[in-house]
C-alpha cells in the first residue's frame, strides 16, 4: 500500500540538499564527546548529501549485491543518521542491532537475516560496539566485512572515518532500479514475541508512512530545530525523528542516550522548536524552567505501554504535545483521549491512504493494519520455515498481543495490560521465556518476578537464596544478552545484578557494634585473670 509514490528516504535527503544546500542539517549534542567520544559533527544539507554519497560508494565497492542486509549498531548520533541514509542510497537494507543485546543474541539475529556486512562505531556509553560486532561477525559465515565510523583501530574492522571529509570530492551516487524503488525493503528491525525475536521488514513507503503520521502532528518546517533522543534501532525511533526531519528540511540535533539536564540546556542554546522524548521523561520536562524552553513549539512523546501513554497525556504542560504509542514494531498510533485511549478504526494523513487502522481482535487483543504495517516475513520465504516469524492475517491485520477493551468515549480503545509473554525493561523487549531460561541455567534457587516500574516500565525482582547463584545469573544474562541497559544512558552491570530481595524484612533490633566489642574485651580480660591466678 504505497503512501509516497516513488520517494525514498535518501531521495528526501537529495531533494533537501538541492533546495537549501547551505542550511544547517545535522548536528550532535554538546555532550556527545562524553558519552560516545569524538568531536561534535555539524553539517549542512549539501555536506550531508556528499558524505552519504561517499559512504554509499564505499559500501558498493565491497561488492555486495543490491538489497543485501547490512547490520548496524549506533547510539543516536550523526554517524547513525549517515549510516542509515548511506545504506539506503547504496540500495542495501539496514538492520539496526539494539545496544542492549549480547553476543549470542546478536549472532542469532545476524544469522537469521543473512547479513552480508556490519557498519558500527567505536562505543556507545559502556557498550564497545566495534569490538562486540567483530566477534559476532566471526560466528556468522555470511558476514564479509565489518566497518566502523568513529571507532578505534581494531583487527578485522575497516575504518570509514575518511568519508566524513569526502563531501566535496564525492561522486553523485544513484542505484538504478527497473521497478519502484520505494517498494524495496530499506529497514529490518527486531520485534519481541512470546516465542522469541522476529525480523520486521519495512519498505521506504512503509517507513515514510510512519513518519508522515508524526510530521502531520508536529508540522515542522525548514526553520525547525528538532532535538531527538530516541534510540535509532526501532521503527518508532526512526519514524518519529528522522523521517519528519527529512520531510521538513530543518535541522536535526542528535542527542545520545538521554541526559535530561544536558538536553534542557541544549534546548535553550540551540533554539529548539521540536523535541522528541520517551514518555517517561515527560514529568521531568514539565518541571523544567519555562524560560529555558521558550523556543519550544511542540513535544512528541513515545510510549510503549498504555500506562505510560495515560501518564504522559495527564502530565500536561503549556507546550503543544502529542503522545504516540508504539505497539512493538507493528506501528504507531497517536493517543486520542486524556485517559490514554487509542482511536478505533482508520487514521489517515488527510489523503486517501490509511496510515494506521486499529481494532480489537477475537481474542481481545489490539490489532493493526495500514500503510506503515508490513505484511510479509523476512527474509523472503521465512514463513515456510519454523516460527517465530512476522505474519498478518488474511485482512492484513497484525495481532500485537496487547490486551484491549472498548474505551469510555465512542470509537476509542483502552489498553488493558501488557503483551502476554513479553518483558519490557527500559524500552528493551524480550520473551519472558528467555528470562526464565536464563534464570534456570544460572541456578534454580532464584524465582523471577516481573513487576511494574514507573520509570523502566517493568523490572525483574527475585528471592535471593544463594549469593553464588546471583553471580552465576549475572554471568549467564551477560552471555545471552538478556541483561538490559535499563534506561538510556544506563550502564551494563559488571558485577552481580541488583535484584530486589522479596523475603520478609528482619524486624529484630540490629546489633550494637560497640557493645559487642566491649563484651569480647571483658571475656579476654576474664581469661587473662584466670590464667594469672594459676
Amino acid at each position: 500500500m504505497a503512501v509516497a509514490g516513488r520517494a525514498t528516504i535518501d531521495g528526501l535527503l537529495r531533494r533537501a540538499a538541492a533546495i537549501r544546500p547551505h542550511n544547517p542539517a545535522l548536528r550532535d549534542a554538546s555532550n556527545r564527546p562524553l558519552i560516545i567520544g569524538g568531536p561534535v559533527i555539524n553539517l549542512s544539507w549539501g555536506e550531508l548529501d556528499g558524505i552519504v554519497d561517499a559512504a554509499a560508494g564505499r559500501l558498493r565497492a565491497l561488492g555486495l549485491p543490491v538489497d543485501s542486509v547490512v547490520a548496524t549498531q549506533f547510539a543516536l548520533s550523526s554517524e547513525a543518521v549517515i549510516a542509515l541514509l548511506a545504506i539506503a542510497r547504496a540500495g542495501l537494507v539496514a538492520a539496526p542491532v539494539p545496544l542492549g543485546w549480547g553476543r549470542r543474541e546478536t549472532v542469532q539475529h545476524l544469522q537469521r537475516l543473512g547479513a552480508r556486512a556490519i557498519l558500527t562505531t567505536g562505543r556507545a556509553g559502556p557498550v564497545e560496539c566495534a569490538d562486540l560486532m567483530r566477534h559476532a561477525a566471526a560466528e556468522c559465515f555470511s558476514v564479509r566485512a565489518v566497518l566502523s565510523i568513529g571507532g578505534p583501530a581494531l583487527d578485522g574492522v575497516m575504518a570509514l572515518d575518511d568519508v566524513l571529509d569526502a563531501a566535496s570530492e564525492a561522486e553523485h551516487f544513484e542505484i538504478e532500479r527497473t521497478d519502484n524503488p520505494a517498494d524495496h525493503v530499506v529497514l529490518v528491525t527486531a520485534d519481541a514475541t512470546a516465542a522469541g525475536h522476529v525480523a520486521v521488514p519495512r519498505s521506504h513507503n512503509e517507513l515514510i508512512a510512519g513518519g508522515l503520521a508524526a510530521f502531520v502532528a508536529s508540522a515542522p518546517d525548514e526553520g525547525s530545530v528538532i532535538a531527538a533522543t530516541l534510540a535509532p534501532d526501532t521503527f518508532a525511533g526512526l519514524a518519529l525523528q528522522v523521517v519528519p526531519w527529512l520531510m521538513s528540511g530543518g535541522q536535526f540535533v542528535a542527542h545520545p542516550p538521554l541526559a535530561l539536564r544536558a538536553l534542557i540546556d541544549d534546548v535553550a542554546e540551540s533554539a529548539t522548536s521540536h523535541l522528541v522524548l520517551p514518555a517517561a521523561a515527560s514529568e521531568s520536562l514539565d518541571r523544567a524552567d519555562p524560560e529555558s524552553l521558550g523556543s519550544l513549539r511542540h513535544v512528541t512523546l513515545l510510549a510503549r505501554r498504555g500506562q505510560e501513554a495515560a501518564a504522559a497525556v495527564a502530565s500536561g504542560g503549556d507546550t503543544a504535545r502529542d503522545v504516540f504509542l508504539a505497539a512493538g514494531e507493528a506501528g504507531l498510533v497517536r493517543i486520542a483521549g486524556p485517559d490514554g485511549a487509542l482511536p478505533l478504526g482508520a487514521e489517515s494523513s488527510g489523503q486517501s491512504v490509511t496510515l494506521i487502522e486499529t481494532r480489537i481482535g477475537a481474542e481481545g487483543a489490539l490489532m493493526m493494519r495500514g500503510a506503515m504495517v508490513p505484511l510479509n516475513a523476512f527474509p523472503p520465504g521465512a514463513e515456510n520455515g519454523l516460527p517465530p516469524y512476522w505474519s498478518t492475517d488474511a485482512e492484513g491485520f497484525r495481532d500485537t498481543g496487547i490486551p484491549a477493551t472498548v474505551g469510555l468515549t465512542p470509537k476509542t480503545i483502552l489498553l488493558a495490560g501488557d503483551a502476554t509473554g513479553i518483558v519490557a525493561v527500559g524500552g528493551r523487549r524480550f520473551a519472558e521465556s528467555d528470562l526464565h531460561a536464563a534464570y534456570a541455567e544460572a541456578g534454580g534457587e532464584i524465582a523471577p518476578v516481573v513487576r511494574a516500574d514507573p520509570l523502566l516500565g517493568q523490572r525483574v525482582a527475585g528471592v535471593i537464596g544463594d549469593g553464588r547463584a546471583i553471580v552465576g545469573l549475572s554471568q549467564r544474562l551477560a552471555e545471552t544478552g538478556v541483561t538490559p541497559l535499563g534506561v538510556p544512558g544506563g550502564t551494563r552491570q559488571s558485577g552481580p545484578l541488583p535484584f530486589e530481595d522479596t523475603r520478609p524484612k528482619d524486624t529484630s533490633p540490629g546489633r550494637d557494634a560497640l557493645a559487642d566489642t566491649q563484651a569480647v574485651l571483658e571475656q579476654l580480660l576474664s581469661v587473662a585473670k584466670a590464667a594469672a591466678r594459676r
